[in-house]
């Protein structure tokens, strides 16, 4: 009797613990931009104080084309790509019933292609490089809580970058190959990403 009881007691606080977990737990989806030309997609689950984060970001993208009359000079064309996907970690402490302070780091890999054209009849003049971008970022932001399924965020990414790639320019029947290393620290182009997220 004594073990069936104890059976039934710790199969009762498996249970309860079970379903508190799962009461606790959290999903959010969402939309994050720092400008008209960087936007992206956002995904976090974990608890309402701990989440895994996963991110997929277009950087620069843009096609300008310039058509002129000028029998030498007949226009430029202009086009960038780019995508950056992370993964990472997200903490969060209630500041107001509606504020949230949110902390942790991200993981991310970013591609970026560009390619420049003149279109000269005297001479043609072309640039095409290619960008590789590991990075590690810290993440430092507020959510204001709209309700219990929306939320509006800001965060800057003070971020860690080496990149890696090559440049290729061609002038004329000149070619000249450029391999293209560094690495910087700072906030990018974009101080703050802004974000709107679902949650469920």
């Amino acid at each position: 009797m004594k073990k069936t009881l104890l059976s039934l007691l710790l199969l009762g606080a498996t249970i309860s613990t079970t379903f508190a977990q799962e009461e606790g737990k959290r999903q959010e989806v969402g939309i994050n931009f720092s400008s008209l030309n960087s936007f992206g997609l956002t995904y976090r689950t974990g608890t309402a104080t701990n989440l895994w984060r996963f991110s997929t970001m277009a950087l620069n993208l843009n096609n300008s084309k310039t058509e002129t009359d000028d029998p030498v000079s007949q226009g430029r064309e202009d086009s960038n790509f780019g995508i950056r996907v992370s993964v990472g970690k997200e903490f969060r402490k209630d500041v107001t019933k509606h504020l949230e302070f949110r902390y942790g780091f991200d993981l991310a890999f970013s591609y970026n292609q560009n390619k420049s054209t003149n279109n000269n009849t005297v001479s043609f003049y072309e640039q095409e490089g290619t960008v590789y971008t590991p990075s590690v970022a810290g993440v430092i932001g507020f959510n204001y809580v709209f309700n219990e399924h929306l939320a509006f965020g800001v965060e800057v990414l003070p971020r860690f970058s080496y990149r890696t790639g090559e440049s290729t320019e061609t002038n004329g029947t000149t070619v000249t190959n450029s391999d293209i290393s560094g690495y910087s620290f700072g906030f990018g182009n974009s101080p703050a990403q802004l974000s709107l997220s679902y949650r469920f």
